[in-house]
């Protein structure tokens, strides 16, 4: 008698990081729909939802900023554990290009990152950067992009305006230039602005369309 197959777990309703929100905005209409399938049937596209590939590499960033030199040699030991050459290579290519780049040696001292999460209709957004870091009397909210290409600076800059509406919108009080978003590839430093009117337009322009189709999304559609 064979086993009846367990359905895939549905994911209730849509959450996006910030990240992810300015992600989505800047995918060709296309893969949106594919972005929110994987986001809805998560375990019906494994690959999508494994942990983040260059977290291991993020760790390390925390590393050096924590404890330095001894940090930086514990995250390089614990990268040439990674099995698979390519994404080993990946890590390191992250881990090398932050430490090379003036920002590691700044004075960032790593705090507790709390959960702030915002509402827009019936989508749920959360506040994820990378690195919570005390530097003189200011928080930073520190944000990476990882891959081995050029960040779409549309993509940074909506990344970082979401991020601060997220805090504003929990009684945060912050100034834009406080969340940064640096290209590992280019080693280009975004700061953070006001969000634009046309962002907030947009971003509930997004929320109206994942609402609409979140209940017509088939995990086989």
């Amino acid at each position: 008698m064979s086993a009846i197959p367990k359905p895939s777990p549905i994911t209730p309703k849509p959450r996006l990081s910030d990240r992810n929100a300015a992600r989505f905005m800047c995918m060709p209409a296309s893969k949106q729909m594919r972005f929110l399938r994987d986001l809805k049937f998560p375990k019906g596209t494994p690959q999508a939802f494994k942990p983040p590939f260059y977290a291991p590499a993020i760790n390390g960033i925390r590393e050096v900023v924590k404890d330095g030199l001894r940090g930086l040699l514990s995250a390089r030991a614990k990268l040439e554990r990674v099995t698979q050459e390519s994404r080993r290579n990946n890590l390191k290519r992250v881990l090398d290009s932050f430490v090379s780049s003036p920002h590691s040696n700044r004075r960032l001292n790593l705090i507790t990152a709390h959960r702030y999460y915002a509402q827009v209709r019936g989508l749920e957004l959360r506040l994820s950067p990378h690195l919570v870091a005390k530097e003189g009397d200011e928080i930073r909210y520190i944000y990476f992009h990882e891959k081995a290409k050029q960040c779409n600076p549309e993509e940074a800059r909506l990344t970082l305006e979401f991020g601060y509406w997220i805090l504003r919108q929990n009684g945060v009080e912050v100034k834009p230039h406080q969340l940064e978003l640096l290209d590992l590839f280019t080693g280009v430093l975004y700061r953070g602005s006001e969000p634009r009117v046309e962002t907030i337009g947009t971003l509930e322009e997004m929320a109206r369309l994942i609402d609409s189709l979140w209940p017509t999304i088939e995990q086989n559609g």
